[in-house]
């Protein structure tokens, strides 16, 4: 059974390839289509015959996803066992940063993440936001996988562009069930700022930097990644459903300033209009406004100026400060 919420660009592309004439110009070979659609439907013996002909079995979808992780998404190891101790390429990402492996993690499908590693697949390969399958699985609350990932190698230390690591992530649900899982003592609660009380983790938010949403971690995540992509519509929404607008990333990054570096002007403003702060600084000491300079976006920092929230701006953003008006 595959979950909920997620769309799935490589069976999308399976069910695409299936009629050339909609995928946008690509043309396959008829044995081509025939393996996708046996990697899809679990065909093993289809399979078997089309690689005995010569397939070429990394062949590649529009959107570069293949017949392997296709048979990941599905679940079907005893494909993914062929293919992968036949050289096919376990460690390929498609355009969207999905692996084979990432697939599998994604979906539960433990045995086949077991063969994948077991071919070469990397178990700590970089999503395209800087995470890994380990950290999509905390963030999903997936223990069990999260437990097979662990068995494999998977580093719980690997931070993505917003700061986060599995470790942290684990350490601010204050699950002790995923505690437990990761093997962390009590003394490491401490060295990242928190305190125990029985199987209880409190966050002191002041020396770890994070502010939880009132309606949950993982909600506050989509609204920085909303923030990011330009999403006003997600944006809009979960202010108003109490999604802690300055909210801050371990590295003290703020849904204001993911917009910011993202270049997303109309974001920005949104936020500020909203309540974003704009005197919060990350860990290098940097406010919205001095990224804003940095990033060249001139759009929003005029925008700033035209609302009186600026009594200066430099002429080219770097040789002093933009004074916030209090």
């Amino acid at each position: 059974m595959h979950r909920k919420g997620r769309v799935d660009i490589p069976l999308c592309e399976a069910v695409l390839s299936k009629h050339p004439g909609n995928c946008m110009g690509i043309r396959y070979t008829e044995d081509q289509k025939r393996l996708i659609t046996a990697a899809r439907e679990g065909q093993l013996e289809e399979v078997k015959d089309l690689m005995k002909s010569g397939v070429d079995i990394d062949c590649e979808l529009k959107y570069g996803s293949s017949a392997l992780m296709i048979a990941a998404s599905r679940g079907y190891d005893d494909i993914v066992r062929l293919m992968a101790s036949s050289g096919a390429k376990v460690n390929r990402r498609n355009k969207f940063g999905i692996s084979p492996l990432s697939e599998a993690a994604e979906r539960g499908h433990h045995k086949v993440l077991r063969t994948l590693v077991e071919f070469g697949a990397d178990v700590n390969m970089l999503h395209n936001n800087g995470g890994t399958a380990i950290l999509a699985a905390a963030v999903r609350r997936d223990l069990k996988t999260l437990r097979v990932l662990l068995e494999l190698g998977a580093n719980v230390d690997i931070e993505n562009f917003d700061g986060w690591s599995p470790r942290k992530w684990v350490l601010s649900e204050s699950d002790p069930a995923f505690i437990e899982a990761l093997g962390i003592a009590k003394h490491e609660h401490h060295e990242v700022g928190m305190k125990v009380e029985g199987s209880v983790v409190k966050e002191e938010l002041k020396e770890t930097r994070v502010m939880v949403s009132p309606v949950g971690q993982a909600f506050w995540t989509v609204f920085m990644r909303a923030s990011a992509s330009g999403d006003l519509e997600t944006v809009r929404r979960l202010i108003e459903d109490g999604v802690e607008i300055n909210g801050q990333s371990p590295n003290g990054t703020t849904a204001l300033m993911a917009a910011i570096k993202n270049g997303r002007s109309e974001i920005a403003c949104e936020l500020v209009e909203l309540g974003a702060d704009l005197s919060i600084c990350d860990q290098d000491g940097l406010s919205a406004i001095e990224w804003a300079h940095k990033k060249g976006l001139s759009s929003f920092l005029t925008v700033l100026k035209e609302r009186d929230l600026l009594s200066e701006v430099s002429d080219d953003g770097t040789s002093d400060r933009a004074t916030l008006v209090q």
